[in-house]
């Protein structure tokens, strides 16, 4: 059972707790206490093992194919959080003896979990026990765990196994050989491994201190190397109200690593890293770096914090919660890899980066950490040799980016094959990696959003327009002619709602193809301006007379579903001959998906229900191209046949909500957002937390309730609170210029703390704001 109440005060909007221990569901606990720095993700497995754990500890860009017949996945590395204890000769496990007075708690302010209980075993005493866990915002190879034990009724025998387990795999793949072991001066265990395939080398360093009462203890030691695994074992005498701790700093480091590449071979890696980095770790002890961590966390939230007065407390929190999770899925300062669909919290979707990226969490990095924007842009950019593969690969020129990503050399890397059919019990084909296309123009809209906000001209010369253009060739060659509606059309794809296969001239993806097209016209406008060398390159590749001609062909005769005469834009072409269904029944579903016990894709594709959003996100991206009434009018009819399936729906729908001026529905669909992770449902998070509901929960604050959106070059603020909120502040950075945005009811405050004046608008009035200047009204 999750709480959110173990703070008191201010504290109280920082905490997430669990109060009590859930063998059968350790899956939610695990995602979402999952600590780590972009670098690496360490799941929050306890530290004792149960049946139905997954210890993962996942670090990015290590991707690995298991199997010729397989795609490339992150892997499982060894793991490191293990620690066994015996007390009296029996195995301590919640589950075997009583329990009480547990907790579990996440600070998000400092990026440490602590589990504490009192314990009795089989023999009748009490123990106290209190396990803490960091990982380091300043050093990101650094972990540390930390355990203590206090015998409350007599004495107690404690022994204790800790050390690097290598027997670890990927729901049952093993993606690393069985490497090398070595124990160093009695203290420091190192392993070192190679995945299979990618031949990545992984290195990994433990070392342990005990203290019994705070001085230190050595006890009675006992190394030990097993197949794939090592350990130290230390047997201690803990009297009645001593307390034992064992301390565990941890380093990791792999081959894919900013400052290894190059690095030849495992012996290598080890000689450059060996236990160096990790005696500097125990140079400074447990306490400094979670201390120095702890700083770390501060300035983070000294800029990135959303705060929020409202009736219900737990909105800070939810808020809180997103903000902590986007701060953690991403290597901030590394373009060659991207953000899972699960971050770095779980296996989910084998850490392989969707469109979740560019439309829902990579918002939240251009206005407000645009260098982290940069990179995420330029981890597309070196994707485009895959990109131009799978284009050709499929008969067309340009660049078709890949539905998944992963390692920037791995090109298209979508499974085949999915999960079962309910009617006919066979694996359902996964189309998505051949024919859920628009991700090529998400990625071409997300650098102009870039653009727009950073005027990074430097990037755009040489990444972005080179993006632009190439995406843009690939939907000139895409589209074909139809005679009956004398126009280009474009056939046989998926559209953001995955509920519909092969279809035709859906909506989002002809407006977002067509939106691609005229911004490869800009750019080449742009360049033509600049007549810089960037402009030589590009026009020697693209040859911009012919692209220009050819895309304003293209341009004036696409086909654009327009408003019905009930100004409804359909989804797609016959989507108004789908029979409509009821769906009481699976939007009051406590759990998603659950039309598929139902229903197999054929018939589903037959009815007007959907997965998620899928014109509706057109109409907040492109928000210009439609008035408020034919908004409006959309909003009811899709959302009525909208089952909110997946988890990048309810914050669209909320910023829409928003927009409309609907705040009480904008509201629910908010806190809609926070049960996808945060809510009662036990199995929702089993195999990683939503990476694009944490971007989602932001945009729900910041483009809902905060009125703010990027059209054109223009930055747009209108504040509408919903009636539970009192207040609303967060941080812009627009042009370089740092924003602090307060909103209340009935005022907007917006103070410039750049160096130089801004322009923007302010509930449809241009404002002109002077370096430091006030907007108070």
């Amino acid at each position: 059972m999750m709480r959110y109440d173990f703070g008191v005060g201010e504290k109280r909007d920082w905490l997430v707790g669990e109060d009590r221990f859930d063998d059968a569901h350790q899956g939610k606990g695990e995602a979402i206490f999952c600590q780590g720095n972009g670098y690496l993700g360490q799941r929050a497995a306890l530290e004792e093992s149960y049946a139905g754990q997954t210890r993962d500890l996942l670090v990015t860009g290590t991707f690995d194919r298991f199997d010729a017949g397989e795609v490339t996945e992150l892997p499982n590395l060894p793991d490191l959080t293990n620690l066994q204890l015996h007390i009296n000769g029996q195995r301590f496990a919640m589950a075997d003896g009583n329990t009480e007075n547990y907790r579990r708690v996440m600070d998000l302010q400092t990026g440490g979990l602590c589990r504490e209980l009192i314990w009795t075993g089989r023999d009748g005493l009490r123990y106290q026990l209190r396990f803490e866990r960091f990982v380091s915002m300043t050093r990101e190879h650094v972990l540390g765990l930390r355990a203590s034990i206090t015998p409350l009724d007599g004495d107690a025998a404690v022994r204790a196994e800790s050390g690097i387990d290598g027997r670890v795999t990927n729901t049952g793949a093993a993606h690393f050989h069985e490497g090398e072991k070595r124990i160093f001066d009695m203290r420091i265990l190192r392993m070192i491994s190679k995945t299979v395939q990618s031949e990545v080398t992984c290195c990994l360093s433990a070392a342990h201190r005990y203290t019994l009462n705070g001085a230190d203890v050595s006890g009675r030691m006992l190394p030990i190397i097993d197949r794939r695994y090592m350990a130290m074992r230390g047997d201690f005498s803990v009297k009645q109200g001593q307390t034992l701790t064992i301390e565990k700093l941890c380093s990791v480091t792999t081959s894919r690593d900013q400052g290894y590449i190059g690095l030849a071979d495992a012996a290598e890696l080890a000689a450059q890293d060996g236990p160096e980095q990790l005696k500097a770790a125990l140079a400074l002890g447990y306490d400094a770096l979670f201390e120095e961590s702890a700083a770390a966390w501060r300035r983070i939230w000294d800029q990135a914090d959303v705060r929020v007065a409202s009736d219900h407390p737990f909105d800070q929190l939810l808020l809180r919660f997103a903000l902590y999770h986007l701060n953690i899925m991403v290597k901030k300062d590394d373009s060659r890899v991207g953000i899972g669909a699960k971050g770095l919290t779980g296996e989910g979707y084998k850490g392989h980066s969707f469109w979740d990226t560019e439309i829902f969490i990579l918002p939240y990095f251009v206005l407000t950490q645009p260098d982290t924007a940069r990179t995420l842009l330029e981890y597309r950019y070196q994707g485009l040799p895959g990109a131009r593969r799978k284009a050709w690969e499929n008969g067309f020129e340009g660049a078709m980016y890949p539905w998944e990503a992963a390692w920037v050399d791995d090109g298209e890397v979508t499974p085949l094959w999915g999960a079962a059919d309910v009617v006919t019990g066979k694996q359902i084909p996964i189309l998505t990696g051949m024919i859920e296309q628009h991700i090529t123009a998400d990625v071409a809209f997300a650098v102009r959003l870039y653009q727009a906000v950073t005027g990074d001209m430097d990037f755009m010369r040489r990444c972005g327009y080179e993006i632009i253009l190439d995406t843009a060739r690939f939907w000139a060659s895409r589209v074909t002619w139809d005679e009956g509606k004398n126009a280009y059309v474009i056939c046989d794809v998926i559209g953001p709602d995955e509920y519909k296969e092969h279809v035709d001239n859906n909506a989002y993806t002809n407006y977002m193809a067509d939106h691609n097209l005229r911004l490869a016209l800009e750019a080449m406008d742009d360049l033509r301006k600049a007549n810089d060398e960037a402009c030589r390159r590009l026009d020697a590749q693209f040859d911009f007379s012919a692209l220009r001609k050819k895309i304003l062909n293209v341009r004036s005769k696409l086909y654009l579903p327009r408003p019905d005469e009930n100004g409804i834009v359909a989804q797609f072409d016959g989507y108004m001959d789908l029979q409509h269904i009821d769906l009481t029944p699976y939007k009051q579903a406590s759990v998603v998906g659950t039309i598929y016990n139902d229903y197999n894709n054929e018939q589903i594709s037959s009815f007007q229900v959907h997965k998620q959003a899928d014109t509706l996100v057109l109409m907040l991206l492109l928000e210009d191209l439609f008035d408020g009434d034919t908004k409006r009018k959309n909003y009811e009819f899709y959302e009525s046949r909208t089952l909110h399936d997946s988890s990048l729906s309810k914050s669209t729908h909320c910023v829409l909500a928003a927009d409309l001026n609907l705040t009480d529905t904008a509201y629910r669909f908010f806190e809609g957002c926070g049960g996808i992770d945060l809510g009662p449902n036990m199995g929702t998070s089993d195999m990683g937390v939503h990476t694009a509901s944490m971007g989602g929960i932001w945009q729900c604050a910041v483009y809902g309730f905060g009125g703010v959106r990027v059209v054109g070059d223009q930055l747009h603020i209108a504040p509408r609170l919903p009636d539970a909120w009192q207040t609303l502040e967060f941080q812009l950075i627009w042009q370089g210029r740092k924003l602090r945005v307060t909103a209340a009811r009935d005022k907007t405050r917006i103070l410039n703390l750049g160096s130089k004046e801004v322009q923007i608008i302010v509930s449809g009035a241009h404002v002109v704001l002077p370096a430091g200047g006030v907007y108070d009204r």
